[in-house]
């Protein structure tokens, strides 16, 4: 089920929509439109705050917590946790973040943890490819962020061992290809 059908089915109940994601994400903008009650666009956990406020300003007195669906699991587990400790009952979540999503963001957490050099491939404006830059910055020193095989610094591959590779979900096969071969002939 899409988020956009879970959020108005939920609205329909009478439920508040804590809508977890980036306000100007198009996925975002079209789900708030499905709210025909109260919600509120949680971008970071100090949001979790002024989203409970709004929540309780209505009549409304139950919850949900939903995701954009190329948000960072990490992120959003915190986010709930938070939400939930202001409003420990009522609260229900769901968590929809695309599995594959889920699945890209804990590999490169892994990955990340174990080599000298982590190189996400992706567009620079892909939410997805960001939160998997993110994660590996967190976990890894060295970390490129590249859209295509050319932004790859030799002098950096050379010195590097173990080197990790993560492309965001709409990276095209041929790309991530072309980097593998150029990394491979250095």
């Amino acid at each position: 089920m899409h988020i956009h059908n879970i959020a108005e089915e939920y609205s329909k109940k009478n439920y508040f929509i804590f809508l977890v994601g980036k306000t100007e994400h198009p996925e975002v903008i079209g789900t708030i439109s499905f709210c025909e009650h109260g919600y509120y666009i949680v971008e970071k956990i100090e949001d979790a705050h002024k989203a409970v406020k709004e929540f309780k300003k209505t009549n409304i007195r139950k919850g949900l917590i939903i995701s954009q669906t190329t948000f960072a699991l990490e992120k959003f587990n915190n986010i709930v946790e938070k939400i939930q400790a202001l409003i420990p009952e009522n609260i229900e979540v769901k968590n929809t973040i695309c599995s594959a999503t889920k699945e890209r963001q804990i590999e490169t957490e892994k990955l990340a943890k174990h080599v000298e050099l982590m190189i996400i491939i992706g567009g620079k404006h892909s939410s997805n490819s960001n939160k998997l830059y993110e994660i590996a910055k967190k976990h890894c020193k060295n970390v490129l962020f590249i859209e295509t095989e050319q932004e790859i610094d030799e002098n950096t591959i050379k010195t590097k061992n173990k080197i990790g590779i993560m492309a965001g979900a709409s990276t095209p096969e041929k790309s991530i290809q072309k980097v593998i071969e150029k990394i491979r002939n250095l």
